[in-house]
């Protein structure tokens, strides 16, 4: 699910309720049916810090505002949105589930080789951690993030499936990015990003470190046809290049960036990274490259038609 469908969750939620999902790769399952009885949307991620600048600084209110008061209000910056049990919360990329609802998964600081039925068991001797790496129990595959603060498990929406009313096409990684890039466009007017590694720590011992992927959107929406596709594919042209961490971290943190950060699992940024290369090669030779940038093609989700 994504642009159109993916940025419209409410929508999309009717068609998941109290349906089951399972790993995509074995089809063992994660949620069972019914297990979920109601399903929201989840904010954006910055709402906690957009919800207390508000209340700093509204233009009718002058007086101070205690800190703490917007933290028992529900919405101070250190406030997250916590699992509940029974309760399914969706955004562009992920389910967000209680734990207990959960069956089928094993949590660990490092690879499936040391994960742990319970989340517990896996913090014993990390209590530092911030996120868990949660596998497939049965086939061992990464399928998403257990979120130590908010005490909730995060499935990855191209690792699972879930049945739906419509036979739409499941959304890949590199899907679900587009769908984010065209959202914090949306959000922060912002065409450039930085795509970093969701966790420190390597979850495959295989998996090679790479650079972050500095993004800039070039245009939101091109259709184009190829001879390798059957069909039209939308997509958006997207300048791209390479940087190390340490430049990343200097953008980021600049006082007058315009760049946005973007998390995801350094497996999904290894795959959007081959899927704009593959992409550069259905451009015409003089237009792969500009200046320090090379140019590509992310493939955005679209219905079944």
């Amino acid at each position: 699910m994504e642009a159109s469908s993916l940025t419209n969750r409410s929508k999309a939620l009717s068609f998941l309720f109290r349906k089951p999902s399972a790993c995509r790769s074995c089809g063992s399952e994660f949620v069972a049916q019914n297990i979920i009885n109601t399903w929201k949307d989840l904010p954006s991620e910055n709402w906690a810090e957009m919800m207390e600048f508000w209340h700093c600084h509204k233009p009718h209110d002058h007086d101070h505002q205690d800190p703490e008061s917007l933290a028992t209000k529900g919405y101070g910056a250190n406030h997250a949105i916590s699992a509940q049990q029974g309760v399914g919360f969706v955004d562009l990329t992920s389910f967000l589930f209680s734990e207990s609802d959960c069956r089928g998964l094993q949590y660990s600081s490092s690879t499936p080789d040391a994960g742990f039925d319970l989340s517990s068991l896996a913090l014993d001797d990390e209590e530092s951690k911030k996120f868990l790496h949660v596998f497939c129990r049965e086939c061992t595959t990464e399928v998403g993030l257990y979120n130590v603060a908010a005490l909730s498990v995060t499935l990855f929406k191209w690792k699972i499936t879930c049945q739906t009313k419509t036979a739409d096409p499941s959304p890949s990684s590199s899907e679900c990015l587009a769908a984010t890039l065209l959202a914090t466009i949306s959000r922060s007017g912002s065409s450039k990003s930085i795509i970093t590694p969701h966790t420190s720590g390597i979850a495959n011992p295989e998996a090679v470190s790479h650079k972050n992927l500095h993004l800039w959107v070039l245009n939101p929406n091109v259709v184009y046809t190829a001879s390798s596709a059957a069909d039209r594919k939308t997509a958006m042209k997207i300048l791209y290049k390479h940087i190390d961490p340490l430049e990343a971290e200097k953008i980021l943190t600049s006082m007058t960036s315009d760049v946005q950060e973007i998390s995801l699992p350094e497996e999904a940024i290894k795959a959007a990274d081959n899927r704009l290369l593959w992409s550069s090669e259905l451009l015409p030779v003089q237009e792969r490259t500009f200046k320090e940038w090379q140019v590509g093609l992310l493939q955005r989700w679209e219905p079944a038609s």
